[in-house]
């Protein structure tokens, strides 16, 4: 037992960190089943953020230099039944408060967890991982054609946005974006049927939304996909540690994704401060396109979400039940030859978030609905693919309705438009 133990302390420490040409990490590996790879993933970013206010407590604007993410990870398997992955990642916001300095930049576990592959139709994967309802939860953020991100929501107070500002001017008891989460604790029983045709995601996760009662309950997640492999496009298999997506290929493959998901989770009992109980639960469809053509690669993506019961809000008095609906499209055209340096391509992405709820407006009307509309637009220039890439653009951002009259009664602006340069590295 102590030989076989040496040995493989030896060959790991012996073995110099091999390059994974597929992974672009390193590698230590102890057999051909056994093996792990490591890599340091980066984002930096300038923005400069719009005037926020009109003499308010929002009146502000803001030059920042800042590192958006720092993250070291680990993957790999243990047997070709035993998968495993990490993600560690370390961030600091700077702001007025702080002098300019970060705060709160602290090493933590993002995401991680263990896939059991019985067979390519039936795996589990277990730990902090991925909700498998939207794609946008299965997408890496190295991978994004708009790195700034979904649900650009960035009208509030410091930047804070403007569905927080809401929950915390307790106009709603809950953000509903936060409902959208990416990673979190839980159990996925997954699989690929018919060589990646269909996929499909069944999961079991924390709920911990509520404010004085997290995990109390739980929150249930399915999703489904089919790519028609008949007409010749690839499948986005799951059989992996993490089971991420990507929001674009480069033209490595042709990808045409059909997706629909559905979820469920407890927020409140009757019992609670709003007296009712509130048991939201949502759909989704969305689809996902790309393929090459010569030297150019388009890109489409579109999606629909509709989440039931996903927060209280105040009527005048009275608490009530609202329902949060979002929707976007984008897409990017990528130019797959070396133009100067490197691959150069243009992103746009809409979205659209509307929420039940109400606000006055300074002459004491009453708006309904919480909405905002966000126009993002970049051009990314791939010196590496993902594994060096820089992007310059802007999101626009306008908030209607309820939204646009909390903005103006706090002197706060309705309409932004930040732009940014974006650097990304991996490896």
């Amino acid at each position: 037992m102590k030989v076989a133990r040496w040995k493989v302390l030896g060959v790991a420490g012996a073995l110099v960190l091999g390059y994974a040409v597929t992974t672009q990490a390193a590698q230590i590996k102890v057999d051909e089943d056994t093996f792990a790879d490591f890599g340091y993933n980066m984002k930096i970013m300038y923005q400069k953020f719009d005037e926020r206010g009109k003499g308010g407590l929002d009146d502000w604007k803001k030059n920042v230099f800042d590192i958006k993410d720092s993250r070291f990870y680990i993957s790999g398997q243990v047997s070709k039944m035993v998968q495993f992955y990490g993600e560690w990642n370390a961030s600091g916001a700077y702001g007025k408060e702080t002098g300019g300095y970060a705060k709160d930049n602290k090493v933590g576990l993002a995401e991680g967890g263990v896939n059991f592959v019985f067979m390519p139709e039936l795996q589990v994967r277990a730990g902090k991982v991925r909700v498998p309802f939207t794609r946008y939860q299965m997408t890496s953020s190295y991978s994004l054609i708009v790195p700034t991100d979904a649900w650009y929501d960035k009208g509030g107070s410091d930047a804070k946005g403007i569905f927080k500002n809401i929950k915390d001017g307790n106009y709603a008891s809950t953000n509903p974006l936060d409902l959208i989460g990416k990673a979190d604790g839980g159990l996925v029983v997954h699989g690929d049927i018919a060589n990646g045709m269909f996929r499909y995601n069944v999961g079991v996760f924390n709920e911990d939304q509520r404010k004085d009662e997290a995990f109390k309950d739980l929150q249930w997640v399915a999703r489904v996909e089919f790519t028609p492999t008949m007409l010749g496009f690839a499948p986005e298999s799951t059989t992996s540690p993490h089971g991420k997506v990507k929001d674009t290929y480069l033209g490595k493959k042709d990808v045409l994704t059909i997706g629909l998901g559905y979820y469920k989770e407890k927020l409140y009992d009757k019992e609670g401060d709003y007296n009712e109980s509130l048991e939201a639960d949502g759909w989704t469809a969305d689809l996902f396109f790309e393929k090459k053509f010569g030297c150019w690669v388009p890109n489409l993506q579109v999606g629909y979400i509709e989440l039931n019961d996903s927060h209280f809000y105040k009527e005048e008095t009275t608490w009530k039940k609202g329902d949060t609906s979002l929707w976007y499209a984008q897409g990017q055209l990528l130019y797959d030859a070396v133009v100067g340096f490197g691959k150069p391509a243009l992103a746009i992405r809409y979205e659209n978030v509307e929420a039940d709820g109400q606000s006055y407006d300074d002459a004491g009307n009453i708006k309904k609905d919480f909405a905002f509309d966000r126009w993002g637009v970049a051009f990314n220039y791939y010196l590496k693919g993902q594994a060096a890439k820089v992007s310059l653009g802007f999101d626009k951002v306008e908030y209607d309705d309820a939204a646009e009259a909390f903005l103006k009664s706090s002197k706060s602006e309705d309409s932004i438009t930040d732009y940014y340069l974006y650097i990304q590295t991996m490896f």
